[in-house]
């Protein structure tokens, strides 16, 4: 079976900017019926991620044109949903959208396999993660003025494993200097037991 992946900006109701002018009438009143009546009945994992979608990358049957499987990127270009994933049966591989479709009402480029696939990989190894903790170093990678970073060591599923934080806001970066204990959150990425763990995106809170 041959495929194609293709990438494009998410539409936005009626805003959304296509090649040609604006979306087709019906294309839009297909979306908003999508946005609003559709995706929370079967997507319910993802229905409030839906909004914070910037980029899309779809994977469509060349033939049929059918799409089969989509990723959703925020606007740092994290992946932050895929579909069909358990119970959520999609927002774009759900609908009558072709691939044909797409390239007429869309400004569409095409993506590697590759690309697809390390995107879609990714998802699993990333899960929302909260934490405590009170044995931590502070170090510096001195680019951009230099970054503060930590690392501790936790247990993990049952397991001894190094923890590297690294933090979203430079504010919270110097906040840790003065703090003996931190509560952290952020989204775990976890490559396996001989890797060490990262908490991207961090976020502190006091």
């Amino acid at each position: 079976m041959t495929t194609t992946y293709i990438q494009f900006d998410a539409p936005k109701n009626d805003k959304q900017t296509v090649k040609e002018g604006l979306i087709k009438s019906s294309l839009k009143k297909a979306l908003k019926g999508i946005l609003t009546t559709f995706i929370p009945k079967v997507n319910p994992d993802f229905d409030e991620k839906i909004d914070e979608v910037k980029y899309w990358l779809v994977e469509c049957d060349y033939e049929s044109g059918i799409p089969e499987r989509e990723i959703g990127l925020d606007k740092e270009g994290r992946v932050i949903l895929k579909m069909p994933y358990k119970d959520n049966y999609g927002y774009w591989t759900d609908n009558n959208l072709l691939l044909n479709d797409f390239k007429e009402h869309f400004v569409v480029s095409e993506i590697s396999k590759d690309s697809f696939e390390q995107s879609w990989d990714l998802f699993d190894k990333l899960s929302n993660f909260e934490i405590e903790i009170a044995n931590f170093k502070i170090l510096s990678n001195g680019a951009d003025s230099g970054h503060i970073y930590l690392t501790t060591e936790i247990s993990y599923k049952g397991q001894h494993r190094k923890l590297v934080i690294y933090f979203g806001d430079k504010s919270d970066e110097q906040k840790v200097k003065t703090k003996d204990i931190l509560k952290l959150s952020g989204r775990l990425f976890d490559e396996g037991i001989q890797q060490s763990l990262s908490l991207l995106d961090t976020k502190l809170f006091d």
